[in-house]
């Protein structure tokens, strides 16, 4: 049985750069030996970054008005890799591996009000192993500041708040592909693979 899999990494702003390199196939000799340079062209943008990643942020901080302090070594985007095993999508085909895609884009945008605006990238790759997809984004909350204003900040911490904030995103991105008449299975509980 195939899995729906969904993982999230946090990152500063030294961070970003390396992984917009990867996402965006921006090496000229990658270090990846599983990228396949001839199937590179059949990746694609659901949602393209026209700067690298950190000129992406500073032009969103310019662009909103958010709230918080960061420092260097703030975390200012989270990286999402949505995907599942190449069985999974040899068995649906190509149209519906694009939609599959598209629903886990959705599902981001809507999860914790998100937001599209709030997301950087996301690119599709189907050069490398299994196909799946890198989606940027800034971990904004919507909150109230000390006076009761509705504020928006940049806030990681908050955002993933609570020890099991991770299996929330599980649960969440597993009901929601299936309900979209994907037949994955939830992964395993950690307690349970250790």
């Amino acid at each position: 049985m195939s899995y729906a899999i969904v993982r999230n990494e946090k990152l500063t702003r030294s961070e970003i750069n390396g992984k917009g390199t990867h996402n965006d196939r921006k090496a000229k000799n990658h270090t990846n030996k599983d990228i396949d340079p001839t199937r590179t062209h059949l990746n694609y943008y659901i949602k393209k970054n026209e700067l690298t990643y950190t000129k992406e942020f500073d032009k969103y901080m310019k662009e909103n008005n958010l709230q918080g302090h960061l420092r260097s070594n703030s975390i200012i985007m989270c990286q999402m890799v949505f995907t599942s095993d190449q069985a999974f999508f040899d068995r649906i085909g190509e149209e519906e591996t694009k939609r599959y895609f598209d629903e886990c884009y959705k599902f981001i945008c809507n999860y914790k009000n998100l937001g599209e605006k709030n997301i950087i990238s996301a690119v599709v790759h189907l050069d490398e192993g299994a196909p799946h997809m890198h989606l940027m984004f800034v971990p904004v909350v919507h909150t109230k500041d000390k006076d009761g204003n509705n504020i928006d900040k940049i806030c990681a911490r908050d955002f993933w708040k609570g020890r099991d904030s991770y299996r929330q995103l599980q649960d969440a991105y597993f009901n929601h592909v299936k309900s979209k008449g994907f037949d994955l299975e939830r992964g395993m509980f950690v307690e349970d693979t250790n």
